[in-house]
């Protein structure tokens, strides 16, 4: 069996998702950003855009996000996607010849889905599945040419179930990620350490996070991840600060660094969220991009597991929490209870035998 796993380096969890699945499936899977320069220049660029927006016009997402949630905003948003990312899709069709796609981002599904829908009557056949990498539905993500859907709750599928046409099968296996957070060992620390995370690109007001935790009177660790984020990384390597403070650039160890920390502060995105519920660690969320991330932080404050911050400043929230420790082991019990450790493997077993 070949598969070919399509990701999207916008943010890492896209990407993070599709390397998991990649790391359980073998030499039979390969794993292709589809917003590489190399794939499609069209399509690196709709990634500039989109992170520029991130950046400097976050509330215009959150206001497109809202609106192509609609539904026939959404066929519209689909089909226009579908069109522009076609031809380099085709060609990786052509190049890779795979048994199955996985697609875990609405871009490379749009093109997958267009093409499928193109050629029905073809003999070249392949089947498509998505995994969604968010706690919430969005239309983006529907498409009738979708064989298979894995995403990460029982609510999602029950949602998700009321749209999609007969015959389309939807698992609530969890977002898929390295299972290595799934079996790290827990340290105990002398003091309370927090975890500073931005994902991939250090979003997420590291900065101001970290000088607002310097105000915290009781004692404590921080070590911060400021990514691919390089400015980011030496502004914060010129700071001084009153705590014992650890900043890191890039790293390939983040289940270590979560299994030694006892508090994670990080923006809601999914693959972060996921990977801190399998390693049992309570979540600090702020920063939310407009749209899917706010969504999750909704998910995992309701289920017991993080504390939203709001307008609330971050160093009274930590300052609570310290002073509260059954509170903060009641929510590393309910990260634990919402995990799903399985995820990636289920997705794996279930695909592998549907093709024999």
């Amino acid at each position: 069996m070949k598969v070919l796993i399509l990701s999207a380096s916008i943010g890492s969890g896209h990407t993070k998702a599709a390397q998991a699945l990649q790391k359980v499936f073998g030499d039979s899977a390969q794993v292709i950003d589809f917003m590489a320069k190399e794939i499609s220049t069209l399509n690196w660029l709709t990634k500039k855009i989109y992170l520029a927006a991130l950046r400097f016009i976050p509330d215009l997402y959150d206001r497109i996000y809202k609106f192509a949630d609609g539904r026939k905003v959404g066929v519209s948003a689909r089909l226009l996607s579908s069109v522009l990312m076609y031809l380099p899709f085709a060609r990786l069709l052509k190049k890779f010849n795979p048994d199955v796609v996985i697609c875990t981002h609405p871009f490379p599904e749009a093109a997958a889905s267009l093409w499928k829908f193109l050629h029905a009557k073809s003999a070249k056949k392949f089947l498509l599945a998505t995994v969604l990498t968010d706690y919430s539905l969005h239309e983006i993500w529907i498409y009738g040419e979708v064989d298979v859907y894995f995403v990460a709750t029982e609510d999602m599928r029950w949602e998700l179930t009321t749209h999609c046409r007969a015959g389309q099968k939807i698992f609530a296996t969890g977002i898929p990620i390295d299972e290595k957070f799934s079996s790290v060992k827990k340290i105990a620390n002398a003091i309370p350490t927090i975890l500073i995370m931005g994902g991939g690109l250090g979003l997420g007001s590291i900065e101001e996070t970290l000088m607002e935790l310097d105000k915290v009177q009781s004692p404590l660790k921080v070590v911060v991840v400021a990514g691919q984020n390089e400015n980011l990384l030496a502004r914060l390597r010129k700071l001084k600060f009153v705590h014992e403070v650890e900043v890191l650039g890039y790293v390939s160890d983040v289940d270590k660094l979560m299994a030694s920390a006892d508090l994670l502060i990080t923006k809601p995105g999914a693959l972060t969220m996921t990977e801190a519920f399998a390693v049992g660690l309570p979540l600090i969320l702020h920063a939310p991009i407009p749209g899917p991330e706010a969504l999750n932080a909704t998910y995992a404050v309701k289920h017991g597991a993080a504390i939203d911050v709001g307008k609330q400043k971050i160093s009274v929230v930590v300052e609570g929490l310290l002073t509260e420790p059954a509170r903060l082991n009641e929510m590393r019990i309910c990260a634990k209870k919402i995990s799903k450790p399985n995820a990636t493997r289920e997705i794996v077993h279930w695909l592998e035998n549907f093709l024999k």
